[in-house]
């Protein structure tokens, strides 16, 4: 498996959100054939325009890093992916 492609796609003003959050800064993710933006929103008030990808990235790490928290009891070890094929009750399609 590839890594991913990550790369700052956007950055724009937007209208101020309940937060405060009046700038947003969209990450474009590809790797094969998967592709996927995420924005992260921040308020222009509170960082220097140098700092605010830093930022930004601080962000998205802090959300992968809780989603990776959320999911990480779904990882399946290679025995129980094994025993799942071998269950798999699909009938084979007919050969042409």
């Amino acid at each position: 498996m590839s890594n991913f492609k990550i790369t700052l796609a956007r950055i724009e003003m937007i209208s101020p959100n309940e937060r405060g959050e009046d700038m947003g800064l969209t990450f474009r993710f590809e790797r094969d054939q998967t592709s996927f933006t995420l924005p992260i929103f921040l308020n222009s008030r509170e960082f220097d325009d140098t700092e605010m990808v830093k930022v930004a990235r601080s962000k998205l790490h802090d959300v992968f890093e809780q989603l990776f928290t959320q999911c990480e009891d779904w990882q399946l070890s290679d025995a129980e992916r094994r025993e799942l094929a071998r269950l798999n009750v699909r009938p084979e399609a007919p050969i042409p």
